[in-house]
């Protein structure tokens, strides 16, 4: 019961975080410049854009298959690639709810068990993380004029601040520590047990990895591909071909935090790249105004283009997830 109860709070706070978010886009667009800027779009360079999403993937499927096989399933990169889109199209629906998608769904084809594949996936995860992090450091050393101008919208803690969040956090641990026993009873606690294990369990597989090359290839392979979605759109308008990898390392930072705020269908994105396009116009001495204007077009148009893939291979994997079934003792 509480764990529905749980669910549902989080359910309602998603949607009312994508409303937000609407509202807020919908009503800082110029619906005549969007226009404008759909006409005289490339789309090629968006067309490519989504066969290279689809590539990342086909990359994330074999990343997969190499973090199962040391738990002793030795996958097909079809299936994992058929669950890897069905678990894209359910965060649509969703958010979070995508990595259970994958997990069942693979277990439907392949047999293998869902916590071993959300260990995985958990894994999965923090290796994201890291590259998030990595891109982070390109952005300071190629673009740090555009970060700080990014920063600068929103209000910088003080120490203060900083000390009394590290003082919450201390005594929150040393809560955990006294009554764990007790907290095992909440559902809450014991996902954040699960997390953890999952991250365990994955940390083990990648210790067992005979072909690590290929998972770190495969690893930055994703990430590339990430990046390649976003810098390739620019040249898709006379107005932002300009930009060099700089910008690029840039947008993907503010894309993936677009893209992770607990908004159904990650409707964050469209207005993390409004703010991004801000703080670049800013860092070069232009107006922050027009660049939230270019912004607004450019991620609308970038976030449909990925969301109509997203959409076209979540509906295919319905069909060949319940085609595929290898059945296994």
């Amino acid at each position: 019961m509480k764990s529905k109860i749980t669910n549902l709070i989080l359910t309602i706070l998603a949607i009312g975080l994508a409303a937000f978010f609407i509202v807020l886009t919908l009503k800082q667009t110029d619906f005549e410049v969007l226009k404008s800027a759909a006409k005289r779009a490339n789309y090629f360079w968006f067309i490519l854009s989504m066969a290279i999403s689809i590539f990342s993937y086909w990359l994330r499927a074999a990343r997969w298959k190499l973090l199962l096989k040391p738990l002793g399933h030795d996958i097909e990169v079809k299936s994992a690639f058929w669950s890897v889109s069905l678990g894209y199209f359910m965060n649509l629906v969703i958010p979070r709810s995508g990595e259970i998608s994958r997990a069942t769904s693979l277990y439907k084809m392949e047999k293998v068990p869902a916590d071993k594949s959300l260990g995985t996936i958990v894994f999965e995860r923090v290796i994201d993380v890291f590259f998030l992090l990595l891109f982070l450091c390109l952005t300071f050393l190629f673009n740090a004029q555009t970060l700080a101008s990014f920063l600068s919208f929103s209000e910088k803690p003080s120490l203060g601040k900083y000390a009394f969040i590290m003082g919450i956090a201390i005594l929150l641990f040393i809560v955990i520590l006294a009554f764990r026993k007790k907290l095992k009873g909440f559902s809450i606690y014991r996902r954040i047990e699960l997390f953890l294990l999952g991250i365990w369990e994955g940390f083990k597989s990648i210790l067992h990895l005979k072909e690590r090359g290929k998972f770190i290839a495969y690893s930055f392979g994703i990430w590339f591909c990430y990046f390649l979605m976003t810098y390739l759109v620019l040249f898709a308008f006379p107005e932002t071909s300009h930009y060099g990898l700089g910008e690029g390392f840039f947008l993907i930072v503010a894309g993936a935090l677009g893209m992770i705020m607990p908004a159904v269908g990650g409707l964050g994105y469209p207005y993390a790249m409004s703010l991004a396009f801000s703080a670049i116009y800013l860092s070069q001495g232009n107006s922050a105004d027009e660049g939230k204007m270019v912004g607004n077009y450019f991620g609308l148009m970038l976030y449909f283009a990925q969301i109509i893939s997203i959409i076209i291979f979540g509906m295919l994997s319905f069909y060949f997830i319940a085609k595929i079934d290898r059945k296994k003792d």
